[in-house]
């Protein structure tokens, strides 16, 4: 998956960009971690019965311009769409609640 100015999660409709105001301390003080190759990755568990376990991934390019989001598998090979799940209720509560927290913290803007 490429990094994108614009991004969102298969199957929502909710699309999102990096702010403009989004620094590097901002990234780190909401939980995103800077890779080898210097980029911000974010990762988080989301508690399920999905067989494999499911991870939210938001990664932003170390530009500060681009990112890429997916919900992916523990092994993190797959990609999930969360909104063909069932009983997905609570996970997409999660996934909006983490958004609402970037957006309020102005890491990320939603379009």
């Amino acid at each position: 998956m490429a990094f994108t100015t614009e991004a969102t999660l298969k199957g929502f409709n909710r699309r999102f960009s990096v702010s403009p105001e989004c620094r590097p301390y901002t990234l780190r003080d909401n939980g995103f971690m800077e890779t080898k190759g210097g980029n911000f990755q974010y990762k988080r568990k989301l508690d399920t019965e999905h067989r494999n376990g499911l991870i939210l991934k938001v990664t932003v390019k170390k530009d500060l311009k681009t990112l890429k989001i997916s919900t992916v598998t523990n092994n993190e090979l797959s990609a999930v769409d969360v909104t063909k799940l069932e009983n997905n209720a609570m996970i997409l509560e999660k996934i909006n609640f983490i958004f609402d927290g970037f957006v309020d913290r102005n890491v990320m803007i939603e379009k």
